[in-house]
């Protein structure tokens, strides 16, 4: 896929392991002029803390953050960051977990309607106690929403803007493919949301499945 810059945004990459089977979730953070790579790392370091912190307290002791990788989306040649905790940062759950596959979803809302102005992120990790037959319990789900919120006052703490980004709008009636944008859209999120309890399967997650 040919390169779409989104101007003075930052693609965040959440980089785990689960059964040891590397797996992540991506985020966007905005500001109003080109950030700095001090400043990528800076909340690069956040997030990891975030993830330490909020999202580690719904996760199986299986689960470990890694690493969280920074790429500077304004042009094909912006830094990179990469932010690796100094110890290891796992789930904080050590009860029996999910397949890897077996994930929730979180919705990202905006001000915009349309599939170009949502985002989404998996929770990956699940534990057999937070499904009842393949819905998860209110409880966590309750306690991921509280965590995913989070990231609205540490973008705006720290000088950014949490964000959905579109590069592709509309589909190709003749090929059948998303059409790309010339410049990626940033939109900044409103709302966390998660319309369905019941658990979705990311095949790709399996161990020999994804990369």
């Amino acid at each position: 896929m040919a390169f779409i810059p989104v101007a003075n945004t930052v693609e965040f990459e959440m980089r785990m392991l689960c059964d040891g089977q590397k797996v992540e979730n991506t985020l966007y953070f905005g500001r109003n002029f080109a950030p700095t790579a001090a400043q990528m790392l800076a909340l690069a370091t956040l997030l990891a803390n975030w993830w330490g912190t909020e999202y580690a307290n719904f996760v199986a002791d299986t689960v470990d953050l890694v690493e969280v990788y920074a790429t500077d989306l304004t042009s094909v040649s912006g830094p990179t960051v990469s932010y690796v905790p100094p110890s290891t940062i796992s789930g904080s759950l050590a009860l029996e977990v999910e397949p890897n596959n077996v994930s929730l979803c979180v919705s990202f809302r905006t001000a915009n309607r349309g599939r170009s102005f949502r985002g989404r992120n998996y929770v990956v990790g699940l534990t057999e106690p937070a499904l009842v037959k393949s819905t998860v319990q209110p409880s966590t789900v309750t306690a991921i929403l509280a965590a995913y919120n989070q990231l609205l006052s540490i973008g705006t703490a720290s000088g950014w803007s949490w964000e959905v980004v579109s590069r592709f709008s509309g589909v190709d009636p003749t090929t059948g493919k998303p059409i790309p944008r010339t410049t990626g859209v940033r939109t900044p999120i409103t709302s966390v949301v998660v319309v369905d309890p019941v658990a979705d399967s990311q095949r790709r997650r399996l161990p020999g499945r994804g990369s």
